[in-house]
């Protein structure tokens, strides 16, 4: 996915003298297990309902920041991505901080949590920039994300139709149908636009692999029909279509050293796959959800409401959190559902934290799209920003948690191309 690192030029150079090897750093490799491990156990644990499973990923990703603060300034470490752009990542958490103390929020312990769930984000970009300075391990990490994110469509499929409403047939989850740990459909497709760039985008790279990742791109596409998400859906198919199309075109650019029709043939595993596992869940469902004559007949009013919010303060917001409390006051019709989210982020990001939050949010994503197209297995950043018009990824730390390592892994690889760049020139 990426070149090959200086490190590993200069270690294969230093062997060929003759010279001792230096002892392994075994460190970032723990370091990235532990956050691995720590974003794989919020999205297995998401249907809980109780604090303790969120406040236990905080608290590791605070208590794995603390470490790795301390190991980079022993070193002296600077690898992190430059500009204004990531910084603002960092402030997200410190706006509802600038809230609290200004007391503009309508709820200070609901600020006060979201304050801990967006810093906890930013330690998320922080330890992937740190944990992804080379390119291989940002192919490391890639691929530890994809085997995860196949495991999930795997249970998806296993469990569909079969679970009644239960994670893994045994735990009870109040709701009626779930997706593999996920208790919303869209959030878990949203996890799957987030991790099907990376199977697609493998399937076109990585030579005589190609087929695993192939077969993994086709399970979660159709794990993602499966769950009937009508945006999902879309993008889902969206990303199945551009990126191999992207990658064969660039191909063109290293025909001597990989042939065309082998690529073309693995690339046809996708369709191939999808279809089969799509066959066996079946297309009923999300072609019904497609049917209903006013899909966004609720959220209408619930953007409506956001956008009434966000008017009356666009500089301080309501106070990051807040939606739920303060959306009865802007309510326009009396409605037995609670509107706990806006199903769109975008506008909730304005409602509770005025414009300048919500520039803090999306400018670090808008200034990586070029970027994603340059490296297409973050594409799936993109889709999932699009989602967030009609939908509310931000708020589950299972889907913006890994929103925020691909994009720390992201920003590295965009620095070490520039890098490259500047070096050539």
């Amino acid at each position: 996915m990426d070149s090959l690192p200086v490190t590993q030029i200069n270690a294969k150079s230093s062997a060929s003298s003759g010279s001792p090897p230096a002892s392994r750093n075994y460190f970032p490799a723990i370091v990235a297990a532990v956050l691995f491990l720590l974003l794989a156990f919020t999205t297995v644990t998401v249907w809980v309902r109780g604090a303790w499973a969120i406040q236990f990923f905080q608290i590791g990703v605070y208590a794995l920041l603390i470490v790795q603060i301390i190991d980079d300034l022993r070193r002296r470490a600077k690898e992190t991505a430059r500009g204004l752009a990531p910084l603002l990542v960092y402030l997200l958490p410190l706006w509802g901080v600038f809230q609290l103390i200004a007391r503009t929020t309508a709820s200070s312990f609901e600020t006060r949590q979201a304050v801990l769930r967006w810093g906890a984000l930013a330690g998320v970009f922080y330890l992937s920039q740190s944990l992804t300075r080379s390119s291989v391990s940002r192919r490391r990490f890639l691929q530890a994300v994809l085997c995860f994110g196949a495991g999930m469509a795997i249970l998806f499929l296993l469990q569909f139709n079969t679970s009644q409403g239960r994670v893994l047939w045994i735990f009870p989850t109040g709701f009626s149908d779930i997706y593999a740990t996920f208790q919303n459909k869209n959030n878990y497709v949203q996890f799957v636009e987030i991790v099907l760039p990376i199977a697609l985008w493998g399937a076109v790279r990585e030579g005589w692999r190609s087929w695993w990742f192939a077969l993994a791109g086709g399970v979660l596409y159709a794990s993602a029909i499966g769950a009937a998400s009508r945006a999902g859906f879309l993008l889902c198919t969206a990303e199945l279509v551009t990126i191999p199309l992207i990658g064969l075109i660039r191909l063109r650019e290293v025909r001597a050293r990989l042939r065309l029709a082998p690529v073309a043939s693995i690339l046809l595993m996708i369709p191939l796959v999808a279809g089969a596992f799509t066959f066996a869940v079946g297309w009923e469902r999300v072609w019904q959800r497609f049917k209903k004559e006013d899909p966004f007949a609720i959220r209408r009013e619930y953007l409506r409401g956001a956008l009434e919010m966000a008017s009356r303060r666009p500089l301080t917001g309501y106070g990051l959190g807040t939606y739920e409390q303060v959306y009865q006051q802007f309510a326009v019709k009396d409605d037995a559902m609670t509107a706990n989210h806006a199903h769109d982020d975008w506008a909730e990001f304005a409602a509770e934290g005025g414009l300048p939050f919500l520039l803090l949010v999306l400018v670090p994503f808008l200034a990586c799209v070029p970027a994603m197209f340059r490296n297409l297995w973050a594409l799936g950043l993109l889709a999932v920003m699009l989602n967030a018009c009609v939908d509310y990824p931000f708020p589950r730390p299972a889907v913006s948690g890994w929103m925020f390592a691909v994009l720390g892994a992201l920003y590295m690889a965009r620095s070490s191309r520039r890098e490259g760049e500047a070096i050539r020139a």
